[in-house]
């Protein structure tokens, strides 16, 4: 960009945000709490959106049809090939005292399957399955038990010693809390593409000769079985099933008396397609804004990630309905595909698209489990709402103007509890379905939730906090428009640089 015009451009942003703090945008033509809820609950239709499912493929028909009712231009949907892994049946019976009795289980994506009668073997206990949990045990042809073992981040350090920006009004984040961080496995790492990879527990059953695993869900609120992990599309060979901690602490007393069982988990692999939708609204210039979510989710998926569809959605709706020389930049809006398959579509739309409109784009948003309420477990045993909205983490390019856009809007559309880092607070390539974006230097807002609940089939509709969805929308319409007029070197770093 010519260096006069990017001058003039911040001179632009920096007389906006001073004159208007507040926003100024057209509130009647937000799309109201019903309309979003419907889009929401359109694409929870069916029991999933798997890739390759016929939900998957629903939702991104789904989306794909919106964008066209919205008259964006170069609507298309990309395809993007796979293999699809699906369990029809599986099950866990012990030998109780010369009884079988079933444990209630559920699939472990993406591992082995068994022949049609099972596999049978002794359970062997192997706690959280360190290194020593597994040493003089009796792991060949055997069925090991152990305690999956959810991540935490513990909020103060992070907002101590990363923090950009942290708004709390209210202070209802204590100085001791956590977040559990379900898509975190601490005993569950890798995806087994090296035949020497033994760092955690699936390694190690796997290359000792188990004849299947089950996974306690340990740190799992409630007694839910379902989880979706790893979700990285890597097809594996040793069968695995998920039980629910209430159920696990009866097995876990089973496993360490060494009783019997037989482990199903049948099923197929087959050859399949998901796709990458996506649709342009042209602005005054080629340099492009890129709207995000990933489509696919593993259960009905309200907060993975139906809200951040529907949110993106919302945000093509408003700027469709402005004239082409509003919109300074060029917005593109993407469902992408394969979040649940090792982030593959995303990865195949940056290489087919790298000297195309990925040479354009200046900035992406993504926008994942939006308007999260936080659940906890109750006395009963089930989730109950806290009352509160899940504290949601905004990462950020350190950059003036992006950090001081996301804090206007945040404060004035009041979603508290959020917490803005730097993109690369916790590793070199930030969280989430756009790291293929990332890799290709392009500055990325990411904002995104980690709800107990996210990968399990108890991400239902009650879990959503339906009055935020306005304001998050509302907040993220000024965030673009700040963003339209900001000069494309001023995006990724300090001003001051």
């Amino acid at each position: 960009m010519n260096k006069k015009i990017s001058i003039v451009l911040l001179l632009c942003v920096i007389v906006a945000m001073w004159a208007c703090p507040g926003s100024a945008l057209d509130t009647d033509r937000v799309p109201e709490t019903d309309t979003i809820m419907g889009w929401v609950d359109d694409l929870c239709a069916n029991d999933n959106r798997r890739v390759g499912e016929p939900g998957g493929l629903a939702g991104e028909d789904y989306f794909y049809e919106r964008l066209m009712e919205l008259g964006l231009v170069d609507v298309r949907k990309e395809p993007v090939y796979m293999d699809v892994w699906r369990a029809d049946s599986w099950s866990l019976v012990v030998d109780v005292e010369g009884e079988w009795v079933e444990i209630p289980s559920s699939f472990c994506v993406y591992t082995g399957f068994t022949p049609e009668e099972g596999v049978t073997g002794e359970l062997v206990y192997v706690g959280r399955g360190r290194e020593s949990d597994f040493k003089r045990r009796d792991i060949a042809g055997n069925i090991v038990v152990a305690d999956m073992e959810f991540g935490s981040m513990p909020y103060l350090p992070v907002i101590l010693l990363k923090g950009l920006f942290f708004y709390d009004p209210a202070k209802t984040i204590g100085w001791w809390d956590k977040q559990v961080v379900p898509w975190s496995r601490e005993n569950w790492r890798t995806n087994y593409i090296e035949a020497d990879d033994t760092k955690d527990v699936y390694g190690r059953a796997l290359h000792m000769g188990a004849a299947g695993l089950v996974w306690i869900l340990a740190d799992q609120p409630t007694n839910n079985n379902t989880n979706y992990a790893l979700h990285d599309g890597v097809m594996k060979d040793l069968p695995a099933l998920y039980v629910g901690k209430y159920d696990g602490e009866g097995l876990r007393e089973l496993a360490k008396g060494g009783a019997t069982a037989t482990l199903i988990q049948t099923g197929v692999v087959e050859k399949g397609v998901m796709h990458e939708v996506y649709g342009m609204l042209p602005g005054v210039s080629d340099e492009a804004i890129l709207i995000t979510c990933h489509h696919d989710a593993p259960f009905r998926g309200y907060i993975q990630d139906a809200t951040g569809m529907a949110t993106v959605l919302a945000l093509a709706e408003y700027f469709s309905g402005l004239n082409r020389e509003d919109r300074p930049r060029t917005l593109i809006f993407l469902a992408n595909a394969g979040h649940f398959y090792g982030d593959r579509g995303i990865e195949v739309l940056v290489e087919r698209h790298r000297e195309d409109f990925f040479s354009d784009v200046v900035i992406t948003i993504n926008l994942e489990q939006v308007a999260a309420g936080e659940f906890v477990e109750g006395e009963d045993g089930e989730y109950v709402s806290t009352g509160l909205p899940q504290p949601r983490v905004v990462m950020a390019p350190e950059s003036d103007i992006v950090v001081d856009a996301l804090r206007d809007a945040i404060k004035t559309w009041d979603l508290t509890r959020s917490i803005v880092i730097p993109l690369t607070a916790f590793s070199e390539r930030p969280p989430g379905a756009v790291r293929p974006i990332f890799d290709e230097g392009i500055p990325i807002i990411q904002y995104i939730s980690g709800p107990v609940y996210l990968l399990s089939d108890a991400d239902t509709r009650e879990k959503i906090r339906q009055d935020e969805l306005v304001p998050t929308v509302s907040a993220f319409i000024d965030i673009i428009e700040i963003l339209s007029l900001a000069p494309e070197e001023a995006l990724g770093g300090s001003v001051e640089e």
